[in-house]
């Protein structure tokens, strides 16, 4: 059985040969700069210097030789542009820290080394919007969760102009690289679109995360207008990316806001149905629609009490299952909705197992996952959230290896 096939079995609930594997197929599931280049120097590949495709981040393009040792069966069609909107193109070398090797950048991505060590990334305007810390491996963001007592709404009208739609240009480098992927390989080819987020730690129409925390709660109707403009230009921009990919992907990527913590849900989970499963109903409507693709929603955290709200919505994939949080029991979720949700990820913990356990204790728990999540199909196995950077490589072989050893059906 192939990749794509494999892939294509477990999406609509049917078993295939083995349990799918995702290790740097989409944007959720990839692999950390400094890592990947752990990992090539470890199996020998020449790879290097990676490609730093996501800048927010540090994901690094992964290429054949590493998809072949994880043994991976997914593979992206990223976006001409991630994150920031840095343009992936005209590469340049850039060596962040000393104890660092060289990683390629797009031509316009220009960090500031300040003072202290840390790099800072500013917009047009000048103003400083991420950070580096010094010998650190991620930028973070600034001034997202600031608040005031007088919060200013967004006007409505100014709101829609800030819309941002695929160009042409884009277009059909997408159908491009989308067209060559499914033609040149037998990988399940996934859209990478995230045109579709509503709300994030980041600033959302002009509030911090802080502020949109008390807008949802104060303001609700105000709220659900933003998401619905938001969304409308979402449903936009889905029926320009559709026609570029038609017939040549099987999961599409519509957002990664993040709607859990490690106890619990951010927000009351009514005011989630009342304020964004509308609005992400109207995505995956238009989707399937339109469409045979699977859409796939992204959420970290504590969120047992909305997903409901995602099924009732229409989402087909949910990323990932992170089991070490509040409420989220693997067999719960798979008994309660393994016939309406694919389960995409949650096969090893990034917060603790996988970076500082054993491989023992790697291998016991993806032997675990595969039996609690895997049952009848409907699981792909990937980590919960990206490969990150300091994993022992004797963990991911034992990982990889858990997978085919246990995952077979």
């Amino acid at each position: 059985m192939t990749s794509r096939e494999r892939v294509k079995k477990v999406i609509h609930h049917e078993i295939p040969d083995r349990v799918p594997i995702d290790v740097g197929g989409t944007k959720v599931t990839g692999i950390n700069a400094f890592e990947y280049i752990r990992i090539a120097n470890h199996i020998g590949v020449d790879v290097l210097p990676p490609k730093v495709y996501e800048q927010f981040q540090m994901l690094a393009r992964v290429e054949m030789p590493i998809m072949k040792w994880f043994h991976s069966d997914v593979i992206q069609v990223e976006n001409a542009s991630e994150s920031w909107g840095y343009k992936n193109e005209k590469w340049k070398v850039w060596t962040p820290h000393k104890a660092f090797e060289d990683l390629l950048v797009p031509r316009t991505f220009n960090p500031e080394k300040d003072e202290n060590g840390d790099y800072i990334l500013r917009n047009d305007a000048g103003k400083a919007f991420a950070k580096m810390p010094k010998n650190g491996h991620y930028f973070d963001r600034i001034e997202s969760f600031s608040t005031s007592f007088d919060i200013a709404k967004m006007d409505l009208n100014e709101f829609k102009k800030t819309m941002t739609y695929y160009s042409k240009e884009e277009l059909k480098s997408i159908r491009n690289n989308a067209q060559f992927l499914h033609e040149n390989t037998d990988y399940s080819v996934h859209g990478g679109f995230l045109k579709g987020k509503l709300g994030s730690s980041s600033v959302f129409a002009g509030h911090t995360f802080t502020e949109w925390m008390i807008v949802l709660l104060t303001e609700p109707e105000y709220a659900y207008e933003l998401l619905n403009i938001s969304s409308d230009a979402t449903v936009k921009n889905l029926e320009m990316y559709l026609e570029a990919v038609d017939g040549y992907i099987d999961t599409i990527l519509l957002s990664t806001t993040d709607f859990g913590s490690q106890k619990s849900e951010m927000f009351n989970p009514d005011i989630f149905k009342e304020v964004y499963m509308p609005n992400y109903k109207k995505m995956c409507t238009y989707v399937h629609q339109n469409c045979g693709v699977k859409t796939m929603l992204h959420s970290c955290g504590s969120i047992r009490n909305i997903i409901p709200h995602f099924v009732e919505a229409g989402v087909d994939i949910l990323n990932p299952i992170q089991a070490n949080t509040e409420n989220m029991d693997p067999v719960e979720l798979k008994k309660s909705f393994g016939d309406q949700l694919v389960f995409w990820g949650g096969g090893v913990n990034t917060q603790d197992v996988l970076p500082y356990g054993t491989p023992d204790e790697v291998e016991a728990q993806v032997k675990d996952r595969i039996e609690q999540l895997g049952q009848n199909g409907g699981f792909v196995f990937s980590a919960i959230h990206n490969i990150q950077d300091g994993i022992p490589m004797e963990n991911l072989e034992r990982m990889i290896q858990a997978v085919l050893k246990y995952g077979n059906y």
